[in-house]
Parts: structure tokens; sequence; C-alpha cells
């Protein structure tokens, strides 16, 4: 008989978490699983590519409703009669003001899994694919035999309270982290967990990137200018705001360029008003999110990768994949991916040593071909993962 799985995540958005998810569930065994997928958004750039065996589950109408700004969700809750979720909605609102970060964590998660899916089914195992609210419906919402939480991130730089990941600790069977260094980040904060902590490494296919890289073309290149790219979100641990300063200072030092981004994000308006501060508006161009990024990717002359932490990032590898010379900034797991002056170059997370490690690549043509010959001669893809997640299972 079949196995049968549910996975939470919250959105199918464009970022990493929900990209690796999509790329686990493509390359599954449905033979032996039956596999519900829970959204409590159901949106996102990722939501056409969710696999035709899995089942969406759950309706979240009142969650996005309850989501949404204070005076809409509760003209909405009155106009359906549910006059104890409107104000629980006003309280929801009020609980933000709680200054002890558990007490505040604890008591939003406490209003929204009122408004969550009741989902009346037995599952054999439940996987929280997200650290926070994804991971907490796992462990305190769901009828299953296992629980396996996934923490994407670096816990030391994410931010996440302590307290509150102690309690979904306890109650999974594993959590899964996505490299060696955040596993180690992991066991230093919370020792008593460490049986329990294991590494699956974000599901990078590099026959699919590889095949998807050629569909179009990405650039206008009559110019002759050196293009580079960066995909993330504009969030702090992306650092897209220190990316538009290097590029301020490139264009300061009189470097013929162009400089994309892809992807969205809280910051947006703020970078979009940096941007136009700084003047880099004709060779810092956003993208926004793009549903298939790697033929940008593969065309760029150089990717640039200005984290301040990750977790382990995707685009980095997909970069790798791609063969491209790449400029990535020193965050915790960045020695995970890249050696310095072999399969890339690490520099400081801040817009001079950026632009300088940059400008050294945009004036040798030569490094950037060393590079890519490195990279081509690596074994990049790692579909043997999903083994690692069937042992746990």
């Amino acid at each position: 008989m079949k196995k049968q799985l549910i996975f939470i995540i919250p959105s199918l958005k464009s970022g990493g978490a929900e990209k690796s998810l999509i790329s686990l569930l493509s390359l599954f065994d449905y033979e032996k699983y039956d596999v519900d997928l829970l959204l409590f958004r159901k949106e996102g750039l990722f939501l056409e590519k969710i696999p035709p065996q899995v089942n969406l589950v759950g309706d979240t109408s009142d969650y996005e409703a309850f989501d949404a700004s204070a005076v809409s969700a509760v003209k909405y809750f009155v106009g359906k009669g549910k006059f104890v979720t409107a104000l629980d909605r006003i309280r929801y609102a009020h609980a933000f003001a709680e200054e002890n970060e558990y007490l505040r964590d604890r008591g939003l998660w406490n209003y929204l899994k009122k408004v969550l899916p009741v989902i009346d089914k037995h599952y054999d195992c439940a996987i929280g694919y997200l650290e926070g609210n994804a991971s907490l419906y796992a462990t305190e919402c769901v009828n299953a035999d296992k629980k396996i939480c996934f923490f994407h991130s670096d816990f030391k730089m994410r931010g996440v309270d302590e307290a509150l990941c102690r309690d979904i600790f306890e109650k999974a069977d594993s959590v899964a982290t996505v490299s060696a260094e955040c596993k180690k980040s992991l066991v230093g904060v919370f020792p008593e967990f460490a049986s329990k902590f294991c590494v699956i490494e974000n599901i990078i296919s590099s026959e699919f990137i590889n095949s998807e890289a050629s569909d179009f073309e990405a650039y206008d290149r009559r110019n002759g200018e050196t293009v580079i790219l960066t995909v993330g979100r504009f969030s702090p641990a992306k650092g897209i705001d220190i990316a538009v300063k290097a590029a301020a200072e490139l264009k300061r030092r009189g470097l013929c360029f162009k400089w994309y981004q892809i992807g969205s994000g809280e910051q947006e308006s703020e970078i979009a008003d940096l941007i136009e501060r700084l003047g880099v508006g004709d060779c810092f161009i956003p993208l926004g999110e793009q549903s298939n990024p790697y033929p940008y990717i593969g065309q760029c002359d150089i990717y640039v990768q200005p984290s301040r932490y990750e977790g382990k990032s995707i685009a980095i590898e997909e970069a790798k994949c791609l063969c491209r010379p790449i400029v990535a900034t020193d965050f915790p797991t960045v020695g995970d991916q890249i050696t310095d002056g072999v399969t890339g170059i690490i520099c400081e997370a801040d817009e001079y040593d950026i632009a300088a490690k940059t400008e050294k690549l945009i004036n040798s043509p030569e490094l950037r071909a060393k590079l890519s010959k490195k990279l081509s001669c690596e074994v990049v893809g790692n579909e043997s993962e999903i083994e690692k997640f069937y042992a746990l299972l």
C-alpha cells in the first residue's frame, strides 16, 4: 500500500525553498507515495510547476482573508457571520505589540492556526518544508505517524526565535537542513536535538537546468556591455541593496556593463528608490520574477551573489551548473559551494569589494574562461539527495 504524505509550505512564491520543493516533488516515486500539498496561499510563480500527481488540499480562503489588512478581514468575517474570528483578527493586530519575541510569535500562531484548514486524514508523514508556520502546522495540526521539518537557513544568521524552534524540534522526528554548515549551526544552539538533525541538500538537476537555458535570447547585446546577473529577492538577506551600490561604484569607475536582477520582495520600493538616488537606472535593471531564469543565468558574463547570509544558495548552484564565472560574498556557508580563486571569487559583503572583484572579472576574459572551465569539470547536480529523504520516511 502506498505511503500517505503531506507537505506544508506557505506559498509557492519565487524563493529557494519553494524551488527546492518543486524539484523534490518532480523526482518523487508516485508508485510508492501518495502526496498531498497544503499551501496557506494558493499562489506563486511555481504554482504551475506542481507535478500532476500531487493533490492540492485544504480550503484556505479564511486564512487568506485573515492574512489581509485588518479592515478588510473584519468586514469579510462579519459578512460571513464569523464574529469571533473578526474579533480574533483585531486581537491578532494587537498581538504584534508584545515585546517578548516568543510570546508574540506563539500568540500570532495561535490565532493563525484557527483559520487554517483542518485536514481530516491520517498520514504516514507530515513534512513542514519551511521553518516557522509551515513546521508549526506539521508538528501541531496534522494527524501523522512521523513529522519532518526543514530548516533552509543558517540558524545563527536567520534571527528565528529560539524558544519557538525548540517547540517545533521537540515534536519533530527529524529536522533536515541544507548544508553541513547549517547543521553545525543548529547543533551549536540545540545540542539536545543533535540526533534529529540531518543534511538533505536542495536538489539541483543539471540536465533540466541546461535544457531550459537555451529557451530564448535573454539579453540585447548590441552595445557590447558586460552582462552581470544577480538572482535574489528584495530582502536584507539577499543584499540587493549592496549590489545596487556596487553597480554605482562600477559606473563611477567608468566600466561598460548592464547589471540585471531577478526577483521580487518586501524591499522592492526601497531598492527602486536607491536605484534612482544613485543614478544607476541605466545600468542596474530589475527584471522581476521569471518563471524560467536559466537563459538569463546561462547567458550572463558574470554571476554575482551579494547575500548577507544563506543556507545554501540554490542560485549559486544553478550558476555553477551553467559554468558562469561567479562572485559571491563571504557568507558563512559559501565555502560549501565555492573554492575562492578556483571555482569562483569570494569577496566581502560590501559594495567596494564586490565592485573590485567584479571589475577584475570584467577586465579579464581569461580569468572568466578559467573559472568556467574549472566548473565544467565539476559534477553539479544532486538528484540522488532524494534517497536521503526516502530514508527518513
